[in-house]
């Protein structure tokens, strides 16, 4: 759900603490990290890595028709059909697998429809949280990203405490708890069809950059889980760790935590991690865990970015999630099957696998990260509109002036936010109330404002997005 609204009541404000409402992305993490990656009784069977593939090919399936019917069905998530398709697509697909062992003639059926199931209603999940998330400001979606993922490890850890049956239950139970969760956090959003409609009529290039590194860092992540598949539960702290330090840096350090450093120590996370279980022999538990904080820190960071394109620059946000997540899902995809097929073949040598990764992930940090990517669109620009005149539109607005005053000055994206605000003639109580910061933060971000615009009063910068051509 695109938008650029800035008026609406803040929901980290005093009025509601912390709406738990909204980690129900966690809910379905947990879900589905269960279904693929624990250890337990949903990894017990003989066709773990078919179930894997079959239901990320239904996932990628999903999210690329998504991703190329955007303009036609978006918003998806104010449209009741999509969020009980995702509840129900998952509800039964997690039965369907988890009998078809118990159904031996029915067994192949009840595993394909099962598994196919699952990933479509791991699509639409995805997509119905991303486009709601969009709708948030930076400080918020942050907040609620960072929890969702450890909520998600604490949940996994919980389940793999139950016996098998109840885990069977309360795992098929997941998804649709956080569909529950989804309807109630739609409540506290105001009503922002149009928008997301008129979002959805803009054109922009591929999201190229966010789309590879997420490929590579999803290939990394699903291969050392490959190569170490005993130590995957253990390695589940790292998510837990990394997600509680941006969790952390973001409620109480926010105006001083720069989540770029998120970019800068995931890989070099990662690469340590790949050294461990590559080259040391009984380390494969410390490797994954360094492994899976990087990569987490990585998925967070992007979706944090990805989120506050949609909603600063009005992206189509199940456009913009629907074509990242779908080259997430085929690069993990390839990764296990690939190295199924080097093991069945004697060729999964752990040494020139693990090097071989860890030239691919520096080399893509150095091609595709820069501080700038995360202080712009990250290389996803505006194209001519088929319809004529709707990105001219959008940079006519007060937000798509604003966005070009920025750009053109060198401000940082917390600085834009507060640009809107004093474009909108805010007092420094209002820019404070809004954005939830203190009354020092908000003076220092104005005078940062005024020195690079090189103003001297908020009158001046009202007449000079006005006057913007």
């Amino acid at each position: 759900m695109g938008g650029t609204s800035t008026d609406r009541e803040p929901l980290l404000g005093k009025a509601n603490l912390f709406p738990l409402r909204f980690l129900g992305v966690g809910v379905y993490l947990a879900w589905l990290f269960t279904i693929h990656f624990s250890t337990g009784i949903f990894e017990t069977s003989d066709r773990a890595l078919d179930s894997l593939v079959l239901s990320n090919l239904a996932n990628l399936v999903c999210l690329i028709l998504a991703a190329v019917f955007a303009q036609r069905i978006a918003p998806i998530s104010t449209k009741r059909g999509f969020s009980l398709a995702a509840g129900a697509f998952s509800l039964f697909g997690t039965i369907l697998a988890s009998l078809a062992p118990l159904a031996a003639a029915a067994e192949l059926p009840l595993f394909i429809i099962g598994n196919a199931l699952i990933g479509s209603g791991t699509s639409l999940l995805i997509l119905l949280w991303s486009e709601l998330y969009a709708s948030l400001p930076r400080r918020e979606a942050s907040i609620f990203y960072s929890a969702s993922f450890m909520l998600a490890a604490v949940l996994f850890y919980g389940v793999a405490l139950l016996d098998a049956y109840m885990q069977m239950t309360v795992v098929a139970l997941l998804p649709v708890v956080s569909m529950a969760m989804f309807s109630l956090s739609l409540r506290l959003l105001p009503d922002q069809d149009e928008e997301v409609k008129e979002s959805a009529d803009s054109h922009w290039t591929f999201p190229i950059r966010p789309s590879v590194l997420l490929a590579v860092y999803a290939f990394a992540s699903t291969l050392s889980r490959s190569m170490s598949f005993d130590s995957n539960d253990v390695g589940m702290l790292g998510m837990l760790f990394i997600a509680a330090v941006v969790l952390i840096c973001n409620v109480f350090l926010f105006d001083r935590f720069d989540a770029r450093m998120l970019y800068k120590i995931t890989p070099a996370l990662m690469i340590s991690g790949f050294l461990l279980i590559s080259f040391f022999t009984g380390l494969d538990g410390i490797g994954n865990v360094l492994i899976n904080a990087g990569f987490s820190g990585f998925v967070i960071l992007t979706l944090i970015v990805l989120s506050n394109i949609s909603y600063t620059y009005g992206v189509t946000a199940i456009w913009l999630f629907g074509l990242t997540r779908a080259f997430r899902v085929l690069a993990s995809t390839l990764a296990a099957y690939g190295y199924s097929w080097l093991a069945s073949m004697g060729l999964a040598d752990k040494m020139v696998l693990g090097g071989c990764t860890i030239v691919l992930i520096a080399a893509c940090a150095m091609l595709f990260l820069s501080d700038r990517d995360f202080t712009s669109t990250w290389g996803i620009n505006p194209l001519p509109p088929k319809r004529s005149g709707a990105v001219e539109e959008f940079y006519e607005t007060l937000q798509g002036k604003c966005s070009i005053i920025a750009h053109r000055f060198g401000l940082t994206q917390r600085e834009e936010e507060v640009l809107v605000l004093l474009a909108q003639d805010k007092s420094i109580a209002e820019v404070e109330e809004t954005l939830v910061i203190s009354n020092g933060t908000a003076k220092s971000h104005i005078r940062h404002i005024y020195a690079k615009l090189d103003v001297h009063a908020r009158e001046d910068v009202v007449e000079m997005v006005e006057e913007l051509r």
